[in-house]
């Protein structure tokens, strides 16, 4: 540090010695000396850079601004589009479903053959005599994927037969003419019909000539679902004659040679119909297996049970009755009062229609006794109801 105070001390010292300068010039030599210094004259004036135009920032807002006023809306209205998108889908399509159904059930479709559902209909189990006014009855056994047949009545509005047909033809002029045009597959059925075989009828006897390629005797369950078939199919005639193409009795693996014809049994099946569910939903009414009953007691007391897992009672648990054979018709008396419309629709139906159609298989009319209801949809329980005329009725318009 003693050092550094020297030095300091030091360099006081001599600034203090050092001499003092003057400039004893005038201040017009001053002026004069700085006027006449070159360095001073050669100095470029700044150049006037032209200021940048603000024309191009304005255009540039302007357009941002027009820009802004027309993708906004277009933005918000495709926003809005696609959140609406969900809200429409269910109800397009139920447009579209209304639409294909009116289309289906149109007289001007183009379709080679169109089968409907009772949609506008209440839903039915059975066909009834005031369904063939206008109408001709088209009852055949379709197959389905658990190797059962179930039967089913086409209704066809009289003016669109064939004329060839006539005003009443039988089952089999009916049957060769729609059994190839029915789409099974789309209304849940498997492919079944035509059959493989050539299908005539002598007087009340029909003749199947079989092709020599048939499958139906693969096994003893495909030749059950044939007669089945057969039965449902041909109800009006009396038997069926089973041939080969030569018109010689046709021969069946594990059978042999059929010489006898199988008996149609008609209306007088005498089975009893239970509740089955096809793969794709829908209900039907169907016998179980084509089992037959000694006495139509017998069948509708069986009615009240679930004979397996493919067939179910139509009756509800909560719900018993008495039968009565009487001479052309039979009594059902409920064992308390039944309000139908306390059970759903559809299992009153399937109830009221199931004993029907069990009953029509002996031949009988029903008379219910115990119902709250004295009109409940097409039945008037004052008095017999009418014999059904066939199960599961649907309706046919072929072009």
């Amino acid at each position: 540090m003693s050092n550094d105070k020297w030095n300091e001390d030091d360099m006081e010292k001599r600034l203090r010695h050092m001499p003092v300068v003057e400039d004893r010039r005038s201040k017009e030599e001053i002026l004069q000396r700085l006027k006449n210094d070159a360095r001073l004259t050669e100095l470029e004036e700044p150049k006037n850079i032209p200021s940048k135009s603000k024309w191009p920032s304005i255009i540039a807002a302007v357009a941002a601004v027009l820009l802004l006023t027309i993708l906004i809306p277009t933005f918000l209205q495709q926003n809005n589009e696609v959140s609406m998108d969900k809200a429409t889908t269910s109800e397009s399509a139920s447009t579209i479903e209304m639409e294909n159904s009116e289309e289906m059930q149109s007289e001007d479709s183009s379709d080679t053959s169109v089968y409907t559902k009772q949609i506008a209909a209440p839903l039915t189990n059975a066909a009834y005599p005031d369904d063939l006014i206008d109408h001709t009855a088209f009852r055949i056994g379709l197959a389905t994927d658990q190797a059962t047949i179930v039967p089913v009545t086409f209704l066809i509005p009289n003016e669109r037969l064939p004329e060839g047909l006539g005003s009443s033809p039988d089952a089999v002029a009916l049957y060769n003419e729609y059994a190839n045009t029915i789409d099974e597959v789309s209304l849940g059925f498997t492919e079944y019909h035509p059959y493989m075989a050539t299908i005539s009828s002598v007087g009340k006897q029909v003749q199947m000539k079989f092709s020599a390629d048939h499958s139906y005797d693969r096994s003893s369950a495909t030749l059950e679902m044939l007669n089945l078939s057969v039965q449902d199919t041909f109800y009006v005639f009396d038997e069926i004659r089973f041939l080969q193409e030569d018109a010689s009795p046709v021969t069946f693996d594990g059978v042999g040679k059929v010489e006898e014809p199988l008996i149609i049994t008609g209306n007088n099946s005498r089975q009893a119909y239970y509740r089955f569910e096809k793969s794709d939903g829908e209900v039907l009414l169907s016998t179980n297996f084509g089992k037959v009953y000694a006495t139509v007691e017998e069948a509708l007391n069986a009615m009240k049970e679930t004979p397996n897992d493919i067939y179910s009672s139509v009756v509800p648990d909560e719900v018993n009755f008495t039968v009565t054979d009487e001479k052309n018709k039979v009594r059902v008396k409920f064992n308390e009062m039944l309000d139908l419309d306390n059970l759903p629709y559809e299992e009153a139906m399937q109830l009221i229609e199931g004993i029907l159609l069990t009953a029509a298989s002996f031949d009988k009319q029903v008379e219910f006794d115990q119902i709250k209801q004295d009109q409940w949809g097409r039945f008037d329980f004052t008095q017999a109801i009418e014999k059904p005329i066939g199960a599961n009725p649907k309706f046919l318009i072929n072009e």
